[in-house]
C-alpha cells in the first residue's frame, strides 16, 4: 500500500495539530518503512522544530510547489470564484494530484484539502468547527480555508473525527454520509510516556518559577477560543479570596491571534509577578511542568479534543477543564468540569483540589489510569482497518 501524507503543517510550531502529523507520519513509516510506500508532502522545508526536521531529513518527502505552477484553468477559475484560501495557495489542486500519482492513498490532515482523483482511497482528519461555530475567534484565512474544505469533504472516502463531539457537529454542519465519518481518538506525544520527570527546582530555575511558590498551569496557544482572559480572572479571585496562599499562576504557549481586548485587560489589571509567561516550552520540559503543578486549568470554550488536558492526565496532574464540546470525553471522571464563563465554578473547583491531598493524589491517579484508553496503536489500528475495506 502506497500512501501520501498532507504534511503542511509540520512547518509549524509544535501544536496540536502539529503534534498529530508529527504522530501520523510515525506511524505510517513504521507500518509502511522508509521508502517509497510513504511520502510525505510538504509546502516547503521551512520546518520550526528541530525534531520534525530531523524526521523528515529520513523521510521520503516532497516539497509540492518545488517547479509546479497554477495551471491555466485554476487561475481562471481562481479569478472568478477564489477566496483567501485559494489565492494564498494558488495551483494547490494540481499540485496535491501531481503528487499524488500512482499513491493508492491520500491522507489529509489539514491544509492539502483538495482529494486526490488517482488515489484508490481519500481520508481526512477533522478535529473540530470552530470557524464555523465561532468565527468571531479566527482570522479570516482559516475561515475561508475551513469553507472551502466542507465543500468537498463529500469527495472523500473516510472522514476521521477525534472526537464524538467533533463528528456530531461535522454531520450537523455537512452533507457527508454517516457511514463514512468514524470517531478516532487521539494520543499525546510520546514524549509524556516516560514519567522520569525533571526536578521542580530545575524547571522552576528554567521557566522562572520561584522556589518557595506553589503554582497552577495553564498550556494552550493564547487566543479568544481559549478563553485565557477567564484563567487570569479566576486565578485574580482566587488570591483574593486566599491572599496568603503561595501560589503562581505559570502560562506557558505562544501568544496568537485577535488578543487585542487580552492585552487591554493586562495593561489594565496587571498581574504582578503572580503570573509568569514562559513563551513556547520544550516539549521535553512539558510533562514535568505539568507533573509539579498543583492544579492544571483548560477554560477552553470549545475543543474538537483538548490534547493538553490529556497531556495533563498523563503527567498526573489534577485538571480542571470546560464542561463544554469534547473535554468531558477526554477527562470523564478523571477532573474537574467547569461552566467556561462561571468564574466562581472555576476558584472552587481549584479550591477543591489544592485544599485535599488526598483526594488531590487520588485524581492524579484516576487521571493516569484513564489516560491509558488513548492509544496512536489504537488510531493507526482504526485508520487500516478502514483502507481494508477499500483494498
Amino acid at each position: 500500500m502506497r500512501i501520501a501524507l498532507d504534511g503542511y503543517a509540520l512547518r509549524f510550531p509544535r501544536t496540536g495539530i502539529v503534534s498529530y502529523s508529527y504522530a501520523l507520519a510515525k506511524g505510517y513509516r513504521e507500518r509502511l518503512g522508509k521508502e517509497h510506500s510513504f511520502k510525505i508532502l510538504l509546502g516547503d522545508r521551512n520546518v520550526t522544530d528541530k525534531e520534525i526536521d530531523d524526521f523528515l531529513a529520513t523521510s521520503h518527502s516532497v516539497g509540492v510547489f518545488e517547479g509546479h505552477r497554477e495551471t491555466f484553468v485554476e487561475r481562471v477559475r481562481r479569478n472568478l470564484h477564489g477566496n483567501l484560501f485559494s489565492n494564498c495557495m494558488p495551483g494547490l489542486d494540481s499540485a496535491i494530484q501531481q503528487s499524488t500519482r500512482n499513491y493508492d492513498v491520500f491522507h489529509c490532515i489539514d491544509w492539502f484539502l483538495y482529494p486526490s482523483r488517482t488515489a484508490k482511497i481519500n481520508a481526512i482528519t477533522y478535529f473540530d468547527l470552530t470557524p464555523m461555530l465561532f468565527p468571531e475567534f479566527h482570522e479570516d484565512l482559516n475561515i475561508a480555508k475551513e469553507k472551502s474544505k466542507l465543500k468537498v469533504l463529500p469527495k472523500y472516502d473516510f472522514v476521521f473525527c477525534i472526537s464524538q463531539s467533533t463528528r456530531n457537529d461535522l454531520l450537523k454542519y455537512s452533507i457527508v454520509s454517516p457511514e463514512r465519518v468514524i470517531v478516532n481518538y487521539i494520543d499525546t506525544d510520546e514524549v509524556y510516556n516516560d514519567t522520569n520527570y525533571k526536578s521542580r527546582e530545575e524547571i522552576g530555575t528554567k521557566y522562572g518559577i520561584p522556589n518557595g511558590s506553589k503554582y497552577l498551569l495553564s498550556v494552550s496557544t493564547i487566543e479568544p477560543r481559549k478563553n485565557f482572559k477567564k484563567v487570569l480572572e479566576a486565578f485574580t479571585a482566587f488570591l483574593a479570596k486566599n491572599p496568603g496562599e503561595p501560589y503562581v499562576l505559570v502560562c506557558t504557549g505562544l501568544w496568537g491571534w485577535k488578543n487585542g481586548e487580552l492585552k487591554e485587560y493586562l495593561a489594565r489589571r496587571g498581574c504582578g509577578d503572580r503570573v509568569i509567561f514562559t513563551g513556547f516550552a520544550d516539549n521535553a520540559d512539558l510533562p514535568s511542568l505539568y507533573h509539579h503543578a498543583d492544579c492544571f486549568l483548560y477554560l477552553s470554550f470549545y475543543e474538537g479534543f483538548g490534547l493538553p488536558i490529556l497531556e495533563a492526565m498523563k503527567s498526573r496532574c489534577p485538571v480542571v477543564c470546560s464542561n463544554t464540546s469534547s473535554m468531558p470525553e477526554v477527562i470523564g471522571d478523571a477532573g474537574m468540569l467547569v461552566p467556561p464563563h462561571s468564574t466562581e465554578a472555576i476558584v472552587s473547583a481549584i479550591e477543591t483540589v489544592i485544599s485535599d491531598p488526598v483526594g488531590s493524589a487520588k485524581m492524579r491517579e484516576r487521571a493516569f489510569e484513564r489516560s491509558r484508553m488513548f492509544s496512536w496503536n489504537k488510531h493507526m489500528d482504526a485508520i487500516f482497518r478502514c483502507y481494508k475495506q477499500l483494498t
